[in-house]
């Protein structure tokens, strides 16, 4: 069977693409060239699409949505912001970085000089980002008079996120500031939250009712690998495994040698131990923890219930199995911050692709962990 695979940085991480059997020959290509397409429109890191939108948020305005990647992305947000009961809300990240509580390179509230190509996949540890070689023409063509978001080339080869909006976006960062420490006792009602944002379908705006920004996070990961699995069906892949570091993960079709992908989650901290087994056919698999390597990176805020502004300090690690990786982002994101109530209600729809497993105790938080032969 023909075998091919793809190596290479984006979305803050490491992502390989390997395909199975016979595909048109620009498959691979094509799928790498969109991966880095998404993160071209969402990355809160450098000027995009998503920054621009973040300045006009930042002030409580409006904006018409020219880029197509950006805005598939905020339905695909709101849609899962309503399916979890408001636990997945990327807003809530976006409020994070304002307060200066994640890498201060992500805050939207202050200018962010582009990135220049980074080092190869080869040479990346797991926070590795690296500014993509290939970014696609501007979508769209903003109408008179209208606050408008897209992406375009300038004469230098740069790419600009264009918004128009009124007062400066530093005006209005102290505002989303608010509350007392972390999380104050007056931080819930000051905490931005997705229902603050208006979106017209038919016009393509959003528009927010208080200030906010957001900050797409691991969603990004997965909605990149839709884009890219959607690709490479397209160009007739029959088999196929994609990631975005080792925590978020698409794949199409079953297994070159038949049967669902065998896919074993380790306990984030012991050496030997599996929180699950999963075999997967044409789905997306997503991990989210507050232990292990990746919680603990520099500058990684703490986990919030957006529903409250309660800090998540339990020892846990959610896995979500979905059909597409955008909603598994949602789903892991959503049962790592859930209360009791919440979570059962979560896990009820499909308990055995939606997991949480403690790590306060030798024993998950539904089944025990079971030890490797």
């Amino acid at each position: 069977m023909e075998a091919s695979v793809a190596r290479f940085a984006a979305m803050g991480t490491r992502v390989e693409l390997h395909l199975f059997g016979r595909a048109a020959p620009d498959a691979l290509a094509t799928a790498r060239a969109t991966v880095q397409a998404v993160e071209d429109a969402l990355t809160v890191r450098r000027e995009s699409p998503a920054v621009a939108l973040n300045r006009v948020l930042a002030v409580g305005g409006e904006a018409v949505i020219a880029d197509p990647l950006l805005w598939e992305a905020l339905l695909a947000v709101d849609a899962m912001w309503h399916a979890t009961g408001g636990l997945f809300d990327p807003s809530v990240g976006g409020h994070m970085s304002a307060r200066g509580l994640r890498d201060a390179a992500a805050n939207p509230f202050k200018p962010v000089p582009r990135r220049t190509p980074g080092p190869s996949w080869e040479g990346c540890s797991d926070s590795c980002e690296t500014s993509p070689t290939w970014t696609p023409a501007s979508a769209g063509v903003a109408r008179e008079g209208e606050k408008t978001i897209s992406r375009q080339r300038s004469t230098s080869g740069d790419m600009a996120g264009v918004a128009s909006s009124s007062p400066p976006p530093s005006l209005l960062g102290p505002g989303l500031r608010r509350g007392t420490g972390a999380h104050g006792a007056d931080d819930t009602a000051a905490l931005p939250r997705w229902s603050a944002l208006a979106i017209d379908r038919a016009t393509r705006r959003i528009a927010a009712t208080r200030p906010l920004a957001l900050d797409f996070g691991g969603f990004g990961k997965g909605y990149a690998l839709d884009r890219a699995a959607a690709v490479l069906r397209t160009a007739g892949v029959p088999s196929a495994f994609l990631s975005a570091g080792e925590s978020s993960i698409a794949v199409i079709g079953e297994h070159p040698l038949g049967g669902g992908w065998p896919l074993a989650i380790p306990h984030p901290e012991i050496d030997g131990v599996w929180l699950t087994e999963l075999a997967l056919t044409d789905a997306s698999l997503s991990v989210s923890s507050t232990v292990g390597a990746g919680a603990a990176k520099p500058g990684r805020a703490a986990m919030v219930r957006p529903t409250d502004g309660a800090i998540v300090t339990r020892a846990a690690t959610a896995i979500a199995v979905a059909t597409t990786g955008a909603e598994a982002e949602a789903l892991s994101t959503a049962l790592l911050v859930a209360d009791a109530p919440a979570l059962a209600r979560l896990r009820a729809d499909a308990p055995d692709r939606r997991f949480l497993f403690s790590h306060d105790a030798p024993t998950c938080a539904d089944r025990p962990m079971e030890l490797t032969a």
